[in-house]
């Protein structure tokens, strides 16, 4: 069994260290937080003071990080991965991030004789989106990078998820997951505008639901992510109004070094700044709903007694 290095103990990396404790009952984790770290040490968890001394001591390391720039803090300088990797480890990047932060891992890495891939996930399979799909192990992989370090960090992608996709050289992982968010997060945005719209019309949540899921309107993200916080009136993290707006910001400097317009990504990219402005940013992504609520003087809770499709123009 390899020895595993995760670094990023935040609210997805917690979830990742306990499905790999699980199959390999000790690994060590580093966390610029490392009170975040320690809150898995009764479990078996090893804490290390630097990415350095992880990757020393690692033949598959796990990332798990926020954004290009923690990754590449992470993997290079006196103290990151690759001053302390062995030739032949592996480094398994779960972050979100733009396909060229990961392409440069890539070439950094293997000067060292450092496999690097590019791995990000997302939902796929029932109980799959989010953070439910990080804690029951059903998350989906979309991979770039060498095919022979794919083939080697199959084993510790199954223990974290079901369904693992090669996509072909470095940075394919991180276009097709940016190109995911992209259609998860507009998507999300238009089941906020239609059920503040319903509420409006004096139809609430429960209905509208119901009737969704049998119609064109159903999708994987509306019936596995959306939908069961509406129903438990959820609206705290899992996947940040922060995270998503990073992401669509990735996918708009991808489109225009490729000379391709995203009209409706710029316009989603608005309105989850409107959403921060208002400081929401920590809040999940479906927090979307009461802000256009807000907006609206609607509230899908307490659908309009008087509808308006009822009223005459």
């Amino acid at each position: 069994m390899p020895e595993i290095g995760l670094v990023g103990a935040g609210v997805i990396g917690q979830l990742y260290a306990l499905n790999l404790l699980k199959a390999y009952k000790e690994i060590d984790i580093y966390d610029i937080d490392e009170q975040r770290a320690r809150t898995l040490e009764e479990k078996g968890a090893r804490c290390m003071t630097s990415a350095k001394g992880l990757a020393e001591d690692s033949e598959m390391i796990v990332m798990a990080l926020p954004s290009p720039s923690a990754v590449e803090a992470a993997v290079t300088g006196p103290e990151g991965l690759l001053a302390g990797a062995k030739a032949g480890a592996i480094i398994l990047d779960l972050s979100t991030i733009d396909p060229g932060t990961s392409i440069r891992m890539y070439d950094l890495a293997k000067e060292g004789g450092v496999s690097y891939l590019d791995a990000p996930v997302s939902g796929g399979a029932p109980r799959g989106a989010g953070t439910e799909g990080a804690r029951h192990a059903t998350i989906t992989f979309m991979v770039g990078g060498d095919k022979d370090a794919f083939d080697r960090a199959r084993p510790v992608m199954e223990v974290l998820g079901k369904k693992l996709f090669y996509l072909g050289p470095s940075g394919t992982g991180s276009t097709v997951k940016l190109l995911s968010n992209l259609i998860s997060g507009l998507n999300n945005l238009i089941v906020a505008e239609a059920f503040v719209l319903g509420a409006a019309a004096g139809i609430g949540p429960e209905t509208l639901l119901e009737v969704f899921n049998e119609t064109d309107a159903d999708s994987y993200f509306l019936r596995e992510y959306i939908a069961p916080r509406i129903q438990r009136r959820d609206f705290d993290p899992g996947f940040s109004v922060d995270l998503q707006y990073k992401d669509l910001r990735l996918t708009g400097e991808l489109a225009q070094r490729l000379g391709v317009p995203l009209l409706f990504n710029e316009l989603a990219l608005q309105v989850y700044q409107m959403m921060r402005a208002q400081g929401l940013g920590q809040k999940d992504l479906v927090e979307a709903i009461r802000f256009w609520g807000r907006l609206s003087d609607a509230d899908i809770y307490k659908p309009s007694h008087t509808p308006q499709a009822q009223e005459r123009p």
